[in-house]
């Protein structure tokens, strides 16, 4: 089935220009320089808009674009680098949607190390941050060497113009003739079900669309046509003609110009539309107007053009199911889809012609065979409060399988709606759905099934009882990802609501290479009451994916480069070291992110032969990662799932407490895109509050460093541990005097009714104590139903100090439904951070047991 985005409202064109009327100067250009008094003016939106104060802004009526200031340093984020002197930010002006990563004009040959402005022709300063004019230009420049020429790249904008007009004037300074690649790149993110590429080959147009995010960009030479090759990043344009074949050879003294206009527009066909027009060739408006078959307005329906065999583009329909766009001279077809189905109109494909003096033609469509209806969703807690929570309708057999939006979007993905207040108001197809409503392990999910009638509207209620009783801990992700990362393409706003909707009480912002933050979305959708956050960051560098950690409460420097965030380094001591004495040797969590634990700590140079490892930053972290806990469950020293191959970091970090080294461990999801992909893993941290809201950051990072809490995909594992005789208990993280060398475990274990647990046990020092060792198949009588599904109070003689952990699985059964066909494969598992048992009053001591298998190497090498 055909897919559509269904949620994102489609501003017309028309109201959208009256709405920023007051925020333009009709029939002018501005040039401006971004700083701290005029962001809010010249910034442009988009979740894709990487500008920092000190970037160029051009605009005009139709568009708003942004060149980088030429700096070695400039970077848009952790993958678009070097962008100093690029194109990074384009959109047009009444859907401001930016999608672009960078224009590269010269493919990153050239360095751009100075720029230029200039008004109608002349120079002009930007004293006061922005000049109004009729013509405006910025202009970058590379200097020459003996290999290269010199390279000026004008960036102009007319008043009337819907295109940034880019011409690279190269000039060869030397003494010796130079050849000259006649090519650009640019970096635009394909590689998540919607968004589209020119195919490969020659052609005298480049283009992309993002169809969901509704913003196009086409790039045509003047005089030349584009040979492109394109994978899901990056495109690369050589530029060619009669007479020059993709470089040129200039001679001492002489120059050369290629000239390129890049025109941004809301989807293909609009690019496609300019294109026409530029280069004079007829075009005729057409407006399609799409109703089902109760003769409702579609909303958001996807206009599906075709133009011989070649597919032209996809406009999508307003609120009011219209859609208007310019076609050139030619006859068309087109199809309509609505949530991924193929509604076309059962009498026929519409065909429409386009003359050369043609009128507006409007075309109704009338899908009759689409008669959608609605569900409407409110869902509370169980005291009828609202709550956040994911409901995901999945179609029955018969039934069209509902598509809202890419893994990239928002308040929609696929069949996954976030509900950050419990209410929905959403189209559905006609048919049977299971419905799953969820907010997290600590509440019962409502499985449900609901017939959508045609045209009807379908309630749906329920409330999400919270039966586990979690007092005195909360729930959260130290690591997660968005769009701002640069290695990815998902909404920031879609991560926050994912985590919301999951019940993640505390997520601090860790972008890659960028300290950014939550809390502008959080105040939007008023969840402050759920969920609290923190700026932080993911400091990424090489080698990967060695070289990664987190650090939390950072100070953020708004619309700086990096966010005022420290630089990586290929030094992966120096990179942990600069990252934990950031902000002046401020308070925060320093976290070592999914290591190979025998490359960091036994391997540094990665050759399979034991050493001192990284050892300088053993002083500097607090906490490191050490997931996919599942693994728990297995304890060998490898992780071979499918093609992953990896060190076991669970096995290897028992191995570690055994040689002394108290690391505490933690999981987290690592989310990048926004399916389900957060939730799935979390660390309830020991808090003094029990208020999401009243959360402080710092708190969390002691309790961390203390080892204060417990890891899971969802079993909640409540452990304390006393000697025998002594009411004074521990929890883990904490030492315990136990001169008897008895040790009473207090252990609870709770679930909602979409988990099961069915094997817990005791590791003391890394290895099972099989007498406390139970599997609900061979001691049935020590697991129970309901919510709390193991409760006891279990006894072990030691007669050495010892670690000890508690941990407990689903071996039989998974995540389920709750977490997506993905994350929801996975067996539940908790377990805890050790509790160090000193039985010798001497302090505790580590027993140095490897576990039977040597310590870790690099993995792919022999252990030794």
């Amino acid at each position: 089935m055909k897919r559509l985005a269904g949620l994102l409202t489609v501003v017309l064109i028309g109201a959208a220009l009256a709405i920023n009327a007051s925020s333009s100067k009709p029939g002018q250009v501005e040039i401006a320089r971004l700083d701290a008094t005029n962001w809010d003016e010249f910034a442009p939106q988009g979740k894709e808009v990487d500008a920092i104060i000190g970037d160029f802004v051009l605009r005009n009526d139709h568009l708003v674009a942004v060149i980088a200031q030429p700096l070695a340093s400039r970077n848009a984020n952790m993958t678009v680098r070097d962008v100093g002197g690029c194109l990074i930010d384009l959109a047009v002006r009444w859907n401001q949607s930016d999608q672009l990563g960078a224009f590269y004009p010269g493919a990153r040959q050239f360095p751009y190390r100075s720029a230029s402005t200039a008004s109608d022709g002349k120079p002009v300063e930007l004293s006061d941050g922005a000049v109004t004019t009729s013509d405006g230009a910025v202009t970058v420049r590379a200097d020459g060497a003996d290999d290269r020429p010199t390279v000026e790249v004008t960036y102009r904008l007319a008043s009337d113009a819907k295109f940034v007009e880019v011409t690279s004037r190269f000039t060869n300074e030397s003494d010796k003739a130079l050849s000259v690649p006649l090519t650009d790149d640019l970096r635009v993110d394909s590689g998540k079900e919607d968004t589209v590429k020119s195919p490969n080959g020659r052609t005298d147009l480049f283009w992309f669309h993002d169809q969901f995010w509704r913003q196009a960009c086409g790039i045509q030479p003047v005089g030349f046509v584009v040979e492109t090759n394109s994978n899901t990043r990056t495109s690369t344009l050589k530029y060619e003609s009669d007479t020059v074949e993709q470089k040129v050879t200039l001679e001492p003294g002489k120059s050369f110009e290629l000239t390129r206009r890049i025109y941004p527009g809301t989807d293909l066909p609009h690019v496609r539309a300019i294109h026409a027009e530029i280069n004079e060739q007829p075009v005729g408006e057409v407006e399609f107007f799409a109703l089902d078959g109760l003769k409702r307005p579609i909303r958001d329906a996807r206009v599906v053009i075709h133009r011989g065999e070649e597919r032209w583009g996809v406009v999508l329909t307003g609120d009011d199911g219209l859609a208007r766009t310019k076609l050139p001279v030619g006859d068309y077809r087109v199809n309509v889809e609505a949530l991924g189905v193929d509604i076309t109109p059962s009498s026929g494909t519409p065909i429409v012609s386009v003359g050369a003096k043609s009128r507006l033609q409007k075309l109704p469509m009338i899908c009759d065979d689409w008669k959608p209806g609605t569900v409407d969703a409110h869902i509370t807690d169980g005291d009828g409060q609202p709550i956040p929570c994911k409901i995901e309708f999945l179609a029955k057999e018969g039934t069209a399988q509902p598509w809202y939006g890419p893994e990239t979007a928002s308040f929609a993905v696929k069949g996954l709606c976030y509900a950050a207040h419990g209410e929905l108001m959403q189209t559905l197809p006609p048919g049977q759905f299971d419905v799953v409503i969820s907010h997290g392990p600590e509440f019962d999910a409502i499985f449900t099934e609901i017939t959508v009638q045609p045209g009807k509207t379908t309630p749906l209620t329920g409330k999400l009882k919270r039966v586990v009783n979690s007092t005195g801990w909360i729930s959260s992700d130290f690591h997660s990802h968005s769009s701002p990362s640069g290695d990815n393409t998902g909404s920031q706003l879609g991560r926050v609501l994912n985590l919301v909707c999951d019940h993640i009480e505390f997520a601090p912002c860790t972008e890659h290479n960028r300290i950014d933050t939550y809390q502008p979305h959080i105040d939007r959708l008023q969840i402050g009451q759920f969920i609290s956050s923190c700026s932080g960051m993911e400091l990424t560098g090489s080698p990967l994916p060695l070289n990664h950690q987190n650090a939390f409460p950072l100070i953020r420097h708004p619309h700086q480069q990096d966010g005022g965030g420290p630089v990586t380094d290929t030094d992966i001591e120096r990179q942990v070291e600069r990252l934990a004495l950031w902000d002046n040797r401020s308070e925060k969590l320093v976290q070592i992110n999914h290591p190979d634990m025998g490359w960091m700590f036994r391997d540094k140079n990665g050759d399979g032969i034991p050493d001192e490892g990284h050892a300088r930053i053993l002083p500097h972290f607090d906490v490191i990662e050490i997931h996919p806990i599942p693994e728990i469950l297995k304890l060998v020293p490898t992780d071979e799932r499918g093609s992953y191959r990896s060190n076991n970091r669970i096995f290897n970090w028992l191995q570690f407490l055994n040689q002394g080294r108290r690391w505490v461990g933690v999981v987290n999801t690592d989310a990048h895109y926004n399916y389900h992909e957060s939730g799935w893993l979390r660390n309830w941290v020991k808090s003094p509050t029990d208020n999401p809201a009243a959360v402080k950051p710092l708190d969390v990072v002691r309790a961390a460093e203390a080892g204060a809490l417990f890891m899971s995909n969802g079993p909640f594992l409540d452990v304390t541990m006393r000697e025998v005789g002594d009411s004074a208990a521990v929890i883990a993280g904490q030492d315990l005097e136990a001169p008897s060398g008895q040790v009473e475990i207090d252990v609870t274990v709770q679930c909602p009714n979409w988990l099961e647990v069915d094997r817990l046990f005791v590791l003391v020092n890394g290895r099972i104590h099989e007498p406390l060792h139970f599997r609900k198949a061979t001691h049935p009588d020590r697991f129970k139903s309901g919510v709390v599904r193991f409760e006891e109070k279990l006894r072990l003689k030691l007669d050495q100090d010892a670690h000890l952990i508690v941990a407990v699985g689903g071996e039989n059964s998974t995540l389920g439904k709750v977490h997506g066909p993905s994350w929801g494969q996975h067996q539940p598992a908790a377990f805890t951070n050790p509790v160090y048992v000193d039985i010798n009053g001497d302090g505790f001591k580590a027993n140095g047991d490897t576990l039977g298998h040597p310590l870790p190497v690099r993995y792919g090498y022999p252990q030794k």
